[in-house]
């Protein structure tokens, strides 16, 4: 979840190209090819694991944990144009490591690999009705893709890339095939330490559990290019950095995941956990942030997300919801949420459903609006066996 994000399928696609082991290709559409997996025997070796709360040091833990098995950095971000248009991005960066610390051996040749990068880049053009998706795979060597923490974050793959510009700043850019957006990050909270302390515990198994750090209000201002045509834009950014090695315990199918940034200058962060008999799994959780940045972490008792319409994908045949009502116990917060655009499903090297979102409702007796960002996983095909 990168949300609750297990990517451990698309990175391992990338590992049989880096491994040079099978990679089998088969037509998706004209002009592009849908990579899948043959056979990638697992990772050597142990890793390390999220069993409890740890201190963290920034910016040093914004950059990569090698000895964990994956890790991602999440952004996206709703923009407006000065004449209204707008637009949602997602902009992901995914690693897995092929082998464990421990067996780990220095390689003479600079292309030589331990790590596996996976990158998405999407926009969404609402008044366009368009939502553009990309993907890149590439080794993490000879400089073609990687992370670093120190002197300054950064994570890239070839040009695609985020960079930290000062103490609170950062530089996005992603480009291909006349599709591209370049924006000047601001965090105006810092980072936000989701579950307990950053300890996010997924299921009931010991180690079953991942680091999970955000960035909520990052003010946005740059440009897109779509069509052939650049557009100034301005708007807010989410990040979510997630490190773990683990799994979806037994029963678990996919999840439903949001991020919200309301006009009060406070946002939400909240998932549920879908099992396979149709009921909520209790390792479900959300966060409430704060104008001053704290928070308030919540159980599966203490939120809901009700589905109240549903989209059928023309291309996979998947049955999605597309639209919710979301509440929260004790703070009487109820919001409306709307996908922007109803066929935002990314269809690459796996099927899900990303797109952004508007809200709409009231904390308290005080109306309240905002955008945001949505996943939905399991719906085309079960995550159970696969994270």
């Amino acid at each position: 979840m990168s949300k609750m994000r297990w990517w451990g399928w698309a990175l391992v696609v990338l590992a049989v190209a880096a491994a040079g082991l099978g990679l089998a290709l088969r037509p998706r559409q004209a002009g592009s090819v849908q990579a899948r997996l043959e056979g990638l025997p697992p990772a050597e070796g142990a890793f390390a694991r999220a069993e409890g709360p740890v201190e963290f040091e920034f910016p040093k833990d914004h950059g990569p944990h090698p000895d964990f098995q994956t890790e991602w950095w999440y952004y996206t971000g709703n923009l407006q144009a000065e004449d209204g248009r707008r637009f949602g991005y997602q902009l992901t960066f995914f690693r897995r490591a092929l082998s464990a610390p421990e067996v780990r051996s220095e390689r003479e040749s600079p292309w030589g690999a331990d790590q596996v990068y996976l990158a998405h880049f999407a926009l969404t053009d609402v008044e366009g009705g368009q939502f553009h998706a990309e993907e890149r795979f590439e080794r993490g060597a000879a400089g073609l893709a990687g992370a670093e923490g120190e002197p300054g974050f950064a994570v890239w793959l070839q040009d695609w890339r985020v960079e930290q510009t000062g103490e609170d700043s950062y530089r996005l850019a992603a480009a291909q095939e006349g599709l591209s957006i370049a924006l000047e990050l601001t965090d105006l909270k810092g980072p936000v330490l989701q579950g307990q302390q950053g300890y996010s515990q997924k299921g009931p198994e010991a180690g079953n559990a991942s680091y999970y750090i955000s960035q909520t209000r990052l003010e946005s201002s740059g440009t897109v290019r779509v069509n052939g045509e650049d557009v100034a834009v301005r708007g807010w950014s989410w990040m979510d950095h997630e490190f773990s090695t683990s799994a979806l315990s037994a029963g678990q199918v996919g999840w439903d995941w949001f991020s919200i940034q309301l006009d009060n200058n406070r946002e939400m962060m909240v998932y549920t956990l879908r099992r396979a008999d149709g009921s909520i799994d209790p390792y479900s959780k959300g966060t409430l942030i704060f104008e001053d940045g704290d928070t308030r972490t919540l159980t599966a008792e203490e939120f809901s997300i009700e589905a109240t319409e549903q989209w059928t994908s023309p291309h996979s045949g998947a049955v999605y919801p597309a639209g919710w009502v979301i509440r929260v116990l004790g703070e009487d917060l109820e919001l409306a949420v709307e996908p922007l655009l109803a066929d935002q499903e990314w269809r690459g090297s796996f099927v899900y459903w990303e797109g952004a979102v508007k809200v709409e409702g009231r904390w308290g007796q005080v109306a309240v609006s905002g955008f945001g960002y949505g996943e939905l996983t399991g719906y085309g095909q079960s995550m159970e066996e696969r994270f």
